[in-house]
C-alpha cells in the first residue's frame, strides 16, 4: 500500500511539472512569436512610408543599421531591387510564400529556416507603389526568437522542482501511507474480531467526514452482523442439543456417502466412539449387510425406510433424500435409526396374548352357544324366557366370530407357514363371498354387480378372507336398496380389485385409522351391525403378505370405494 501510494504520488507530481514546463516553453514562444510578428508588421509599414520611389531606397541603409532588420524590395516580377543584406544571393522571390501572399493583398508572417543567416527567419510583406506608378514588394526580415537558451534555463529549474516536489511528495505520501494503513488496519482488526463473533467498533472522527460515514456503515453493518452471528449461534446450539438428546439415531451424508453429522443416539447404536465426521460410513456400520442396504437406498431418488436386525436389536431406517440443489452436494440424504427392539417385543407379547386369548375363549363360548341352542330346542321356556336365552346365544354368535376374526388376525401375525399359493380368480371369489352374503344381500334388498376379469398368485383362504371381508362391511353399512359394484382391472401394472358402494360413507378424519384394530366410526352402529372391528385389520396384513397397496375413497352419505392392487 505505501509503496503503492508513493508510487502515484510521484508519478502526479512528475506529470504536474512536466505539464507546467512544456506550457510555460509554448507561453514564452507563442508570446515571442506574437511580438516578432507584431514587430514586422509596424516595422514594415514605417519603410513603406520612407519609400517612395527607387530614389529614397539609400535611407535604408541607416535604418537596417539601427534595428537590425532586413529590408528588401522586390519587383513584381520577383527580381530584388534592393536588400540590406549585401552578402546575400539575390535570387528571384517570387516564389517566396510571404511575397505571394502581398501580390495577392493578403499579407501575412511566415516563418521558416534560412540557408543565409543559418537559423529561423520570420518574414513579412506588403505590396507598395511608388510615385511614378511602379508596384513592389516591401519585405522585412527578423530574426525568430531563439528559445534554446530559454529552455535549457527552464529544464534546470524543471529538475530542481521536480526534485523539490520529489522531496515533499515523500514525505507527504508516507505520512498519508501510514495514516491510510492505520485506517485500513482498524477495519481488518474489526472483522477479524467479528470473525470470532466478538463486535470492536470502529473509531471514527468528524474531522474525516469521508471515512466517518464510511466507517459508521461498517460498524452497523458489522453490528447488524454479529446479531445475526449470535442469533444463529444461539440457534444452532439449540438445535444441536435437540438433535443429541433425541432417542433416534440421526446420520447425514453428502454425495460420496461421507459423514456431515451424526448424533451420539446413533454412536451408541453402533457402539462407535471415534470423530468419524467426513469419514465413509463404513467407519460408523460395520455391518456389511446394513451397509450394503443402506447404499442401494441412498442411491434411489425417492425416500425410503426398511427394518433391519442388528446385534439383537431390530433398528427401522428411514432414508430421506435432500431436495435442495444448493446443498444436493454437501448434504445428500439424512438417515434417521430408531431402536425398535421394545415396540417389536411389546408387540409379540400383545400377539401372544391375542393368541392365548383367542384360543382359552373359543372353548366356552362354545359351550355356551351349544346350551342356548339345547334350551332353545325345548319347548318348556316360557317367551320371557325364551326371549333371554335368544339374546345370550345371538351375543355368543357375536363372540364367536370375533374370536374368529382374532385367531385369522394371529395366524396372519405370525406369516403361519402353510401357505398355498395357486392361481386365484378374483371373480369366482367375489360371486362365492356374494352367494354367502345372500341372506343379509336380500333383507336390505341389495343390488350387486361384478365385472371384468383377472387372476392372482396367492392362497386361495386369503383372498377369500380379504374379499369378505370387504363385501361384508359393503352390505352391513349399505343403505336400503342400495347397490354394491365390484370391478376386477388387469393391466400390465397388476391386477386391480375396487369394491365401491352406496352407504353411510365415512369422514376423512376416519380414514387413516380404519386399519386398526377395533377402531369403529360409529360403535353403536357397529353392534347392530356385528362388525368385530378387526376386518380391515385382518385386510391389511393380507396385503402385506402379497405387497399389495389399498386406497380409501369415501364420502358421507354417499358411499366408500375401495381399491386394492395386486402388483
Amino acid at each position: 500500500m505505501k509503496k503503492k501510494i508513493l508510487t502515484r504520488c510521484l508519478l502526479i507530481v512528475f506529470v504536474a511539472v512536466l505539464i507546467m514546463f512544456v506550457t510555460s516553453i509554448l507561453a514564452v514562444y507563442f508570446s515571442n512569436k506574437d511580438m516578432v510578428d507584431n514587430r514586422l508588421i509596424e516595422e514594415t509599414k514605417l519603410v513603406k512610408t520612407l519609400v517612395d520611389s527607387e530614389h529614397d531606397l539609400d535611407r535604408l541603409d541607416g535604418y537596417y543599421k539601427n534595428n537590425e532588420l532586413r529590408i528588401t524590395i522586390i519587383s513584381m516580377s520577383g527580381d530584388v531591387l534592393y536588400d540590406t543584406d549585401t552578402t546575400a544571393v539575390l535570387e528571384n522571390h517570387l516564389d517566396r510564400e510571404e511575397v505571394k501572399n502581398a501580390i495577392n493583398d493578403k499579407p501575412k508572417s511566415v516563418e521558416r529556416y534560412s540557408n543565409t543567416f543559418k537559423c529561423k527567419m520570420t518574414y513579412y510583406a506588403l505590396k507598395d507603389t511608388f510615385s511614378d506608378g511602379q508596384e513592389v514588394i516591401i519585405r522585412l526580415s527578423l530574426r525568430s526568437s531563439d528559445m534554446t537558451s530559454f529552455i535549457l534555463v527552464s529544464i534546470v529549474a524543471l529538475i530542481i522542482a521536480f526534485l523539490v516536489a520529489l522531496l515533499i511528495a515523500v514525505v507527504f505520501s508516507n505520512r498519508l501511507s501510514r495514516q491510510v494503513s492505520l485506517k485500513i488496519e482498524n477495519v481488518a482488526t474489526s472483522l477479524r474480531a467479528l470473525n470470532d463473533g466478538k463486535l470492536a467498533p470502529i473509531s471514527v472522527s468528524t474531522s474525516e467526514p469521508e471515512f466517518y460515514s464510511v466507517f459508521n456503515e461498517i460498524n452497523e453493518i458489522n453490528e447488524r452482523t454479529h446479531y445475526h452471528i449470535v442469533s444463529e449461534a444461539n440457534e444452532k446450539k439449540k438445535f444441536n442439543v435437540v438433535l443429541e438428546n433425541i432417542s433416534q439415531g440421526i446420520i447425514a451424508l453428502d454425495d460420496e456417502d461421507n459423514i456431515v453429522f451424526v448424533n451420539k443416539r446413533a454412536l451408541s447404536l453402533f457402539d462407535s466412539i471415534e470423530d468419524i465426521i467426513t469419514k465413509d460410513i463404513s467407519y460408523l456400520i460395520d455391518d456389511s449387510n446394513l451397509l450394503d442396504k443402506i447404499k442401494i437406498e441412498v442411491r434411489e431418488d425417492s425416500d425410503s425406510s426398511f427394518e433391519y436386525e442388528y446385534s439383537n436389536k431390530v433398528l427401522s431406517c428411514a432414508i430421506c433424500k435432500v431436495k435442495d440443489s444448493v446443498l444436493s452436494t454437501t448434504l445428500s440424504c439424512i438417515i434417521v435409526i430408531t431402536d425398535i427392539s421394545k415396540e417389536r417385543e411389546i408387540a409379540k407379547q400383545k400377539s401372544e396374548f391375542f393368541q392365548n386369548a383367542s384360543h382359552e375363549l373359543k372353548t366356552p363360548i362354545t359351550v355356551m352357544q351349544g346350551l342356548t341352542e339345547l334350551l332353545l330346542n325345548k319347548d318348556t321356556l316360557a317367551d320371557g324366557e325364551k326371549k333371554q336365552v335368544i339374546r345370550v346365544h345371538d351375543e355368543c354368535l357375536r363372540l364367536a366370530h370375533l374370536v374368529q376374526d382374532m385367531l385369522k388376525l394371529s395366524k396372519l401375525e405370525r406369516k403361519r407357514d402353510d401357505t398355498l399359493i395357486t392361481n386365484v380368480n378374483l371373480v369366482d371369489v367375489a360371486k362365492e363371498v356374494l352367494g354367502e352374503l345372500s341372506i343379509a344381500i336380500d333383507e336390505k334388498n341389495i343390488t350387486t354387480h361384478i365385472s371384468g376379469e383377472g387372476s392372482i398368485k396367492a392362497d386361495y383362504r386369503d383372498v377369500y378372507e380379504l374379499i369378505e371381508n370387504l363385501c361384508s362391511n359393503a352390505v352391513n353399512y349399505n343403505k336400503q336398496n342400495g347397490t354394491i359394484d365390484i370391478d376386477i382391472v388387469s393391466s400390465a401394472v397388476g391386477t386391480k380389485l375396487i369394491v365401491k358402494d352406496t352407504g353411510i360413507g365415512i369422514a376423512k378424519a376416519d380414514i387413516p385409522r380404519l386399519c386398526e384394530r377395533f377402531y369403529r366410526v360409529d360403535k353403536s352402529r357397529s353392534k347392530r351391525t356385528g362388525g368385530t372391528g378387526l376386518g380391515l385389520a385382518i385386510v391389511k396384513h393380507i396385503l402385506a403378505k402379497y405387497n399389495a397397496t389399498m386406497s380409501i375413497d369415501s364420502k358421507l352419505g354417499v358411499g366408500t370405494t375401495i381399491s386394492i392392487i395386486f402388483v
